[in-house]
Order: C-alpha cells, then sequence, then structure tokens
C-alpha cells in the first residue's frame, strides 16, 4: 500500500522537541506562500508567549510538496489534512505499508527513532522517501500532533490578477460552510507585514490605488513588496532579526491599522487585511 498525499515538502522534517506540553488547541493553516506565510507564523509560534498567547496555543502551517498556490488548492491542502486526520489514515496503512524492499519493521524502527538505525541505512532509505515525495516522519507527525479543541483555516491572498473573483467567492462559502478560518489579504499577505512598519493610510494616503493595483516592475517585484524591502530591506525571507526587529514589536500597531481597511466582507474588492482576526483568534483561545 502507498501513502500518496501532498502533505510534506522537499526537505525531511524533523520533529519539533516541544512535544512535552500536550497542546490545548492546535490551529491548523494551509497558506498559499511556501516561504513568507510559512515563515512568519513559524515566528509567531516560536513567540507566541510574548504576543500573549498561551504556551498550550500551537500553530501548524501545513507542508506541501507542490507550489500549487491557487485558492482552491490551497484549501484543498487543509481537506486533505482534515481527512487524512479524521480517518487515522496513517495508522491504518502503517502495516501494509510498501516501499521499495523495506519492511514493515524497519519502516516502524524509522518512526519510532530515525537516529537508532545505522547511520548508512538510514540515509539510504531516506533517499528513497525523497524519491517517493513520500515524507512518513512528517506523516506521522500530523497523525499524533493533535490538541483538545483545533482550528482550521486558509490563508491566501487576493491577488486579483491571478485569482478570479469567482475562485476567491467559492473558497469564501466553502470556508463558511464548513466553518474554516478563511484569511485573505488584498492585495498580497506583504500588504499585512507592511501595516506592522508604515501608518499606511497616511504615509501612502496618495498611492492607496497603487498598493491595491500591485504591479510587477521590471524585475518581478510588486509594488507593495518594493515598499516593504524600503522598510525592512526584506524580500521573500523572513530572516530571526527581521521579524525581531520590525514584526514582533509591532504586531498590535498593524492589528490597529488593518482594522481601519475593509472587513472581512469587503475584502476581495477593498484593500485590506484580516489576518488581524487570527491574532485575536489565538489570543482568545487561551480561555478556551
Amino acid at each position: 500500500m502507498s501513502l500518496s498525499y501532498r502533505l510534506g515538502s522537499n526537505s525531511l522534517f524533523i520533529r519539533p522537541h516541544e512535544d512535552s506540553i500536550e497542546p490545548k488547541r492546535v490551529v491548523f493553516l494551509s497558506t498559499e506562500g511556501t516561504k513568507t506565510e510559512v515563515q512568519y507564523f513559524h515566528f509567531i509560534e516560536q513567540y507566541r508567549e510574548q504576543l500573549g498567547i498561551d504556551a498550550i496555543i500551537h500553530i501548524e502551517v501545513l507542508r506541501r510538496h507542490d507550489t500549487n498556490s491557487d485558492p482552491e488548492n490551497v484549501l484543498d491542502l487543509l481537506e486533505e489534512y482534515i481527512h487524512f486526520r479524521e480517518n487515522n489514515i496513517f495508522e491504518k496503512s502503517i502495516d501494509s505499508l510498501r516501499i521499495k524492499e523495506y519492511p514493515v519493521d524497519f519502516i516502524k524502527s524509522y518512526l519510532e527513532d530515525p537516529s537508532n538505525l545505522p547511520q548508512r541505512e538510514r540515509k539510504r532509505f531516506e533517499a528513497v522517501l525523497m524519491e517517493e515525495h513520500l515524507d512518513l516522519l512528517y506523516l506521522d507527525f500530523l497523525s499524533k500532533y493533535q490538541g483538545k479543541d483545533d482550528a482550521f483555516g486558509v490563508v491566501i491572498d487576493r491577488d486579483c490578477g491571478s485569482h478570479s473573483l469567482e475562485q476567491m467567492t467559492n473558497v469564501q462559502e466553502k470556508c463558511k460552510a464548513k466553518n474554516y478560518l478563511c484569511y485573505i489579504t488584498n492585495p498580497c499577505i506583504e500588504f499585512w507585514q507592511l501595516l506592522h512598519v508604515s501608518d499606511v493610510a497616511t504615509e501612502y494616503a496618495e498611492s492607496l490605488n497603487d498598493i491595491l493595483e500591485n504591479k510587477l516592475d521590471n524585475k518581478k517585484n510588486s509594488f507593495v513588496s518594493n515598499l516593504l524591502y524600503e522598510k525592512t530591506g526584506q524580500r521573500k525571507a523572513i530572516q530571526t532579526r527581521t521579524f525581531e526587529k520590525f514584526y514582533l514589536p509591532n504586531i498590535d500597531l498593524a492589528i490597529k491599522r488593518a482594522k481601519g481597511f475593509a472587513t472581512s466582507d469587503q475584502l476581495l474588492e477593498k484593500l485590506g487585511s484580516n489576518l488581524w482576526e487570527l491574532i485575536e483568534f489565538l489570543r482568545k483561545s487561551n480561555s478556551v
């Protein structure tokens, strides 16, 4: 039997060391981007206590092998995980799992603790896993990593140049029908980041239409990403020092500023972000 899932990545998963405290709630997010969003939420998780989020409230951004980032694919990944979780797919599959010539006992030993295997055998097996696009440690982690009152959501850009209004509306409606969290930034995640370091409504009052249009320059950098770069020196990757200097101390400012732009039901047409709702949701989860 094989495990064919988008869940995973192009680098082998390393289990986190924070498993001594059982999470009360895990917020599982499927995101459009595989770099900026993943790193930003990783830092939110890392510094959550400084942000007023309880240590037993966690964020897990779902990893994937592919780069399919249109809104439907982002939602599909979330639903793939939920199906995987609710049906105990990994647990049911492990005894019949076939990966080339490797017996089940070897696979179970690897899952229990890869470091217990001889290094050469482990590396050879991991090379096979990479070939098969199968991240067993990650799937094993996902099968066990659950809180008592988990939540599920998507994080997507409006990006009107790539995503049609019909696509976005369909995703919004499906999320609402299934009680998934739905976080949208118009035009893109970099606008939410920019709110940390600029009073956008005032500083760029004459450029708000340009921000919403978010055209690319001749180097394929968007208008908003260029504004963010001027403020932080960041393109896609978020370094620890960048997060600590520009984002961590200014999240409450970003929340306040975001509330001055479009509300959630206006985001498909107007400038804004409702990612502030995620931060407040995480903080309110302390009392769940």
